[in-house]
């Protein structure tokens, strides 16, 4: 919402008349003053669905492996996280998660899979691309990819999964395999959520709707209001706040018709 944010602030300075409207979509599921954002749960079926089948890929040869499979997320662990929702009756779940939230130490790291590869022979984990050292430094960094700037000036932070299979590989003596998700954890059309695609609809609509009300500096959030039923209707709240990270007032502007669609 930060490009919104700017493009607010310079239609107000030109005295534009253009209305400047923000619609939630990341998958990256990180906005503020929502409860979720539309794509999220896209994207975490997607994860659960791969991950519970490279889990059971790894189990058939029942010979000792680690497998580290990287997950889109800068700042960010909701991707990541999901990886958890593999866990059933048919599948024992990711024995690893990684999370950009979590500072994290090479040496901690190689004693966690170490001490998982005495209990188990095929060892999976599931890391975030933007997980960190202790020191602020990405994991990825370490290793000698060449890295581009994006046009916000963010690193490229692929590799993260190759670099700590390289050292799993080095130090442990053990076969690892890095597995990057990239770009399918945002198209894969096969497994879009029903809910995602009810919600996209809904939100889009809202925002239209409050374009032609008048109103501009805003993005249209989602409002849970039931859990059973699933159930949530969509709000108005500042952009300047989403984009800021301010958290001091998570109160809504207005409200706009509920939506009771379910089915992820």
């Amino acid at each position: 919402m930060d490009t919104i944010a700017k493009l607010s602030d310079y239609g107000q300075y030109v005295h534009s008349p253009v209305r400047f409207l923000g619609v939630p979509k990341t998958i990256d599921n990180d906005l503020l003053l929502t409860d979720h954002t539309p794509g999220y749960g896209s994207a975490a079926k997607y994860i659960a669905v791969v991950m519970k089948e490279l889990i059971l890929d790894a189990q058939a040869y029942g010979t000792p492996q680690v497998t580290l499979v990287e997950v889109m997320g800068r700042n960010a662990g909701w991707l990541t996280a999901a990886a958890s929702l593999c866990r059933g009756e048919d599948c024992d779940g990711v024995d690893l998660l990684c999370l950009p939230e979590i500072p994290m130490s090479i040496e901690r790291f190689l004693d966690k899979v170490s001490d998982l590869l005495r209990q188990k022979a095929s060892v999976v984990i599931a890391v975030s691309e933007g997980v960190r050292l202790t020191d602020g430094r990405y994991v990825c960094e370490l290793s000698d990819d060449y890295r581009r700037r994006d046009a916000f000036g963010h690193t490229n932070l692929t590799g993260t999964a190759r670099y700590l299979a390289n050292q799993v590989a080095q130090r442990l003596r053990v076969k690892a395999r890095s597995i990057e998700l990239s770009t399918l954890q945002r198209c894969a059309g096969h497994l879009t959520s029903r809910t995602d695609v009810t919600e996209a609809y809904q939100v889009g609509g809202s925002a239209v709707k409050a374009a032609v009300e008048g109103e501009t500096v805003q993005m249209v959030a989602l409002e849970r209001i039931s859990d059973d039923p699933y159930q949530v209707r969509t709000q108005l709240v500042s952009v300047a706040q989403v984009a800021n990270g301010d958290e001091a007032s998570l109160l809504p502007s207005r409200h706009s018709e509920p939506s009771s669609k379910t089915g992820r």
